[in-house]
């Protein structure tokens, strides 16, 4: 057997331990990765997704002025029967004239005012004023409270005539009258008639005078 000098020997060991590690590394230098611990990742991470847009919903208003309400006016007051309403003097002038061919006027009538309430049935008295003693003459005038002439209580003019009496509804009217011995100022004969207004018509109760 041939013996290697000691220092070629040494030599060889060196070599082949060299050898052995470039075997084992594979020719690659560097340091290998852990084998537990992952590859990086060649991929680009998708991006988050963008939020829905914001929806606006755009409200109008509309300013509306409501006016106020007008102030109630306080209702007229007016005499129950005015003589110088239209009406009431239309009425009297459709009267004509008393015996000795004097006007009529109206004298008395229903009084108060609408503040306190008129009645239903109003009246007025027109006297004549062509006589000049006791007999002069007089109608009775019917109104309602609306102010429709609704017409005389009697068609001829009496002496001696007044209204005594009065409700809502309900006028009374006394009649006086001479005997061939009376005096002017003193008719001896006496009369009431009610008249009543019932369904726009005027009843009339009672007894009236003789006539004239």
């Amino acid at each position: 057997m041939t013996t290697l000098p000691r220092s070629m020997a040494v030599l060889a060991v060196a070599a082949c331990a060299a050898a052995a590690v470039s075997c084992s590394s594979g020719g690659t230098t560097g340091t290998a990765l852990p084998a537990d611990d992952p590859a990086p990742s060649s991929s680009t991470p998708a991006p988050a997704p963008e939020p829905a847009p914001e929806t606006r919903v755009e409200t109008q208003t509309e300013t509306v002025t409501v006016p106020a309400p007008a102030p109630e006016q306080p209702a007229q007051v007016v005499p129950c029967v005015d003589p110088n309403s239209l009406n009431v003097r239309t009425a009297v002038a459709n009267l004509g004239t008393d015996s000795q061919g004097g006007v009529f006027v109206i004298d008395d009538h229903t009084p108060g005012t609408s503040a306190d309430g008129c009645p239903t049935l109003e009246w007025a008295r027109a006297t004549g004023t062509g006589i000049r003693n006791g007999t002069v003459q007089s109608h009775v005038l019917f109104f309602t409270n609306s102010g429709d002439y609704l017409g005389t209580a009697t068609s001829d003019a009496y002496s001696y005539t007044s209204v005594v009496g009065a409700s809502d509804s309900t006028v009374t009217v006394r009649y006086r009258w001479l005997d061939e011995s009376d005096a002017f100022c003193c008719p001896s004969n006496t009369s009431y008639v009610d008249f009543t207004l019932d369904g726009g018509i005027i009843v009339p109760n009672g007894q009236f005078p003789p006539p004239n």
